[in-house]
């Protein structure tokens, strides 16, 4: 079939899935035009001037690639991108029909995804990525992934796949190793410098603790969050990478994080907290720095005006009261999510949502990993929904933290917490992927919220 007819498919569909509010058309228009010509995606991606840019890695892919966006267009490039968060072939292949023109030209120069890490070996074959960014390994969807290494070899086979340049979080031990599936003149790394008091009590969540060549256990002398840190092999056969650029001089504050980068002025200056999102910016800032026509001070312009990507510490007010939207899907995000927001004050209202459809994972045995415990000074006010409520009712339990409100069905729990609220209170909403969508669509109905592809 001829490529017009295809795109022009592809974006009726598109453009029906929005008006009929229909997830906006980030998945489905790109598995209908895969489905008519299985090569549209390599086609279409071939025709971007400047090529490609992946993002992959267990967090932080989404407000990643909104950073480097962000960067990109103040310097004038035009971008196509997944921003839904839609990040398998067909959700890279929707985004690609929505910029295309109906003989398959681009205004845009540029491609910018974020792809899953179980899609890398397809998308990067399907677009033939000129630069790849790995930020962190995560144990996540252990019913689709399986264990690190699994995910690891995943990427790995991503990138050995092209000739890309490839950039790594030197912090993490299993996204360092990727290194041995490029060239070295291909590789570069980032990482975190200094010492700093980030970890929780009660957090376990060292899930890349071993060498990923002897697999004898590592030997830390600096532990940022889950297995992110400073680490050598206890043997001498793998150490943590010197870092090409490092974040030195953190300072982490309620609602914003900066850093500086060595022999670089300005500070970097980031109106997002958390030290998660210093290694984000790190990344967006490690790749963008070389980037022709890009200067570091335009650089840390453009990240100062970076806003949340949806769901990713969005805040809104409806009718009087503040809300907190935090996607959360794995352990040590959930606990980064803990140390950030829920440890400044006693008593804060939480309403935790857990899902189990297919793009949350289906095992939720992850829940039982999270430092629930750390809250339990804080006495929170938690209400728990969604489809595993009971689940998460009773993990709270086993943290001796009480539930006030268990309601599966989450317009109704969604509602009852913003009842609850008193004028000018904050509330914290802390859902899995499936239910944040699901409360993005509900809140949209009661503030000015903006759709996730929007």
């Amino acid at each position: 079939m001829p490529l017009f007819i295809t795109i022009a498919i592809a974006k009726l569909i598109l453009r029906t899935s929005r008006l009929f509010g229909r997830g906006g058309g980030s998945a489905l228009p790109g598995l209908v035009a895969e489905r008519i010509d299985p090569n549209i995606g390599r086609k279409l991606a071939a025709r971007l001037h400047d090529g490609c840019i992946i993002v992959t890695g267990t967090n932080g892919k989404t407000t990643t690639a909104k950073m480097i966006a962000g960067i990109l267009s103040d310097a004038g490039e035009g971008i196509v991108s997944n921003r839904a968060g839609s990040n398998l072939s067909r959700g890279i292949v929707s985004a690609l029909v929505e910029h295309a023109s109906f003989s398959g030209h681009f205004s845009e120069s540029v491609g910018l995804f974020e792809v899953d890490e179980a899609a890398m070996p397809a998308v990067c074959t399907m677009v033939r990525p000129r630069a790849i960014i790995v930020l962190n390994l995560f144990r996540d969807q252990l019913d689709r992934y399986g264990e690190l290494d699994s995910t690891a070899q995943l990427i790995g086979k991503g990138i050995a796949a092209t000739s890309a340049q490839v950039y790594l979080n030197a912090d993490d031990p299993r996204v360092a190793g990727l290194a041995s599936f490029a060239s070295a003149d291909r590789v570069t790394y980032f990482g975190v410098e200094g010492k700093l008091k980030t970890k929780l009590a009660h957090d376990v969540t060292a899930d890349s603790s071993t060498c990923p060549v002897c697999g004898k256990r590592l030997v830390y002398t600096q532990t940022y969050f889950g297995h992110i840190g400073h680490y050598r092999c206890r043997e001498g056969h793998f150490e943590r990478p010197v870092p090409d650029y490092s974040a030195e001089n953190v300072e982490l504050q309620p609602e914003a994080v900066s850093f500086t980068l060595k022999s670089h002025e300005p500070k970097v200056q980031l109106g997002l907290p958390g030290l998660y999102n210093v290694y984000n910016a790190l990344a967006a800032v490690t790749f963008t720095v070389h980037h022709q026509g890009i200067t570091f001070a335009g650089i840390t312009q453009s990240l100062e005006r970076i806003k949340p990507a949806f769901g990713r510490a969005e805040k809104l007010e409806v009718e009087g009261r503040t809300l907190h939207l935090l996607l959360v899907k794995n352990p040590t995000g959930f606990n980064q999510i803990i140390q950030t927001f829920l440890l400044q004050e006693k008593q804060q209202n939480l309403l935790i949502l857990i899902n189990d459809n297919f793009a949350d994972g289906r095992d939720v045995s992850w829940l039982w990993d999270v430092a629930f415990e750390d809250l339990q000074a804080q006495h929170p006010r938690i209400a728990v929904s969604g489809i595993r409520a009971n689940d998460m009712a009773l993990r709270l339990k086993y943290a001796d933290i009480a539930t006030e409100l268990i309601e599966p069905e989450a317009t109704r729990a969604l509602n009852q917490f913003i009842a609850q609220l008193p004028a000018g209170a904050i509330g914290y909403i802390i859902p899995t992927y499936t239910a944040l969508l699901e409360s993005r669509r509900y809140l949209s109905r009661r503030t000015h919220l903006k759709g996730v592809w929007q």
